[in-house]
């Protein structure tokens, strides 16, 4: 696919023939919306970057993210064969890829693709949306993985982190430039407007939301013990799907302990988010997720001006206001609780709409990456 190129742009030489080997959406998750943001923004945001992308698509559904299929095997080598095709008709002299995050079998597609084309640019540039390879290759990783990521990764030309906490695992592989550029989102409520939060009687339900993967790791079924340690009128929804089988099982089993103060609403598209970040009090992602990066549901809240709560993983407390108080310690399920009550008794009454858009809108995503790479 080709990005359209402003006309008073096509006859000049261009600053920059970037090829983006990268997921869209399907399946949509934090990484693959914001390539899909890229595609769509830098354009506008730096017209003379010529635009070109193969889409990297090896996972077809949420349960696929992560796991080795066969199928991803033969899913790679058509993108290696068109990303070999693109530079040849088009001339690209920049690759830009999202690396693994600190997993073996994705490392080795790494080492496979960049491999393969890095040869064939004159400059490679590493967004690193997942988190832990660094630390991964230093302690996990057999020799010739250290060696072959060093071949592949090393020394990128533009290394770009989400977050300042982020950077030093990714400095481990001594790229020539370093840059940080906050994720982005664009506005769910710009045509409507945040609805008014409702005023709470003494028996109203209050609603929890938890919007992501259904998994421990990142903090499902740590929300559902909460609710043992709160009032009847609490209810939680998780809207999402399912890593495996077993994730499934257990919350139909915490379900039936709950009853209907446990709704599960599925994948959610665009609207389904935005009416329930409209519809709830305070949005809770207790995270451990080992590859955590820079999780996008926490900016939706923050445009919804919901409260949040969560956790110091990563970079999670570089992305929200340095006076946020929903912060708990992982595995104490009472705390939780107090900390989400507490949460939707003291709303930010627009502080964290007014965070949002002054660091996290589509536009300034794109104008900072399109900064970033004129400056390469």
């Amino acid at each position: 696919m080709t990005g359209s190129v402003p006309f008073s742009a096509r006859f000049s030489k261009p600053a920059m023939k970037l090829l983006v080997l990268a997921q869209t959406p399907p399946p949509h998750h934090g990484q693959s919306a914001m390539v899909q943001l890229l595609l769509e923004e830098l354009p506008r945001a730096a017209p003379a970057i010529e635009l070109h992308h193969v889409n990297l698509a090896l996972s077809s559904t949420d349960a696929a993210i992560g796991r080795w299929q066969p199928t991803k095997l033969l899913a790679a080598r058509r993108a290696l064969r068109a990303a070999h095709a693109a530079i040849s008709r088009t001339g690209c002299d920049t690759l830009y890829y999202v690396p693994a995050p600190g997993k073996r079998i994705a490392l080795w597609r790494d080492i496979l693709l960049l491999g393969s084309l890095r040869p064939r640019v004159s400059r490679l540039v590493l967004h690193w949306h997942a988190s832990g390879l660094g630390q991964w290759l230093e302690t996990q990783a057999m020799g010739w993985e250290q060696r072959a990521a060093t071949r592949a990764l090393g020394q990128a030309d533009l290394s770009i982190a989400l977050a300042p906490s982020l950077l030093p695992d990714t400095q481990k592989l001594a790229p020539r430039q370093t840059a940080i550029v906050a994720n982005g989102i664009p506005d769910p409520f710009a045509e409507t407007g945040v609805p008014p939060r409702r005023i709470l009687g003494e028996t109203d339900p209050r609603q929890i939301l938890f919007l992501g993967i259904g998994s421990r790791d990142k903090g499902l079924f740590r929300t559902i013990d909460a609710l043992a340690h709160l009032p009847q009128t609490f209810r939680l929804t998780f809207a999402g799907g399912f890593p495996d089988a077993a994730s499934a099982r257990r919350f139909a089993a915490a379900k039936s302990r709950y009853g209907d103060r446990l709704q599960q609403a599925g994948f959610v598209n665009a609207t389904g988010r935005r009416q329930l970040l409209s519809a709830s009090d305070v949005l809770a992602l207790p995270t451990t997720y080992a590859h955590e990066g820079f999780p996008l549901v926490l900016i939706e809240a923050l445009a919804a001006d919901l409260p949040i709560v969560t956790t110091r993983w990563r970079a999670i407390p570089d992305l929200l206001p340095e006076d946020h108080r929903g912060f708990i310690e992982p595995d104490a399920p009472a705390d939780l609780a107090a900390s989400i009550a507490a949460a939707v008794a003291h709303p930010p009454q627009g502080r964290h709409r007014a965070y949002f858009l002054e660091h996290y809108t589509s536009e300034h995503f794109g104008r900072h990456l399109a900064q970033v790479l004129r400056d390469l």
